[in-house]
């Protein structure tokens, strides 16, 4: 295959479907939670975040890599004392 429909069908193979917060969002293969928050221009001290029920501290997010149909949820963090 060459041109445009090359290019689609390699797009179609490289991206992967995931949930934020119950929307469909659309993110490449290989994509971790940290890459997610940042195409969706969330700023990653401001929010909280957990993959398909599981926690998932600030400092681990750039190794914790997405897969097809993840549930992410991001809120905001509970501070107190």
């Amino acid at each position: 295959m060459d041109g445009y429909w090359a290019q689609q069908w390699q797009k179609r193979l490289c991206v992967m479907q995931v949930f934020v917060n119950s929307s469909a969002h659309d993110c490449p293969d290989g994509c971790t939670l940290a890459d997610l928050l940042e195409q969706l221009q969330l700023a990653p001290a401001s929010c909280a975040t957990a993959v398909n029920g599981q926690f998932v501290a600030r400092q681990a997010r750039q190794d914790r890599i997405l897969e097809a149909n993840d549930q992410i949820m991001t809120f905001a963090p509970i501070t107190g004392g």
